[in-house]
């Protein structure tokens, strides 16, 4: 299901998800989260019967219903903490 991500690797923060403050998606175009532990995971995306998407916190979202969802991330003064 999910993919842990080695701390050496360097992932860029380009668009959060309203809602799902852990949930992102990554310059390399994949989505990732952080789990309850501050460790960070990839989701992978899915195919439910004849539509792409993402699970996300138990439910699926295709593609189309997290589009609107989709804001552009932005640096605060602490960088990309997850309040």
């Amino acid at each position: 299901m999910s993919k842990r991500i080695p701390i050496y690797q360097l992932i860029e923060r380009k668009w959060d998800i309203d809602g799902f403050p852990t949930y992102f998606f990554g310059a390399d175009k994949k989505l990732y989260r952080f789990d309850a532990r501050g460790r960070l995971q990839q989701n992978k995306r899915i195919m439910l019967r004849y539509t792409a998407g993402y699970v996300l916190k138990s439910r699926f979202y295709s593609l189309s219903q997290l589009r609107p969802l989709l804001r552009r991330h932005v640096e605060s003064d602490q960088g990309s903490l997850i309040p």
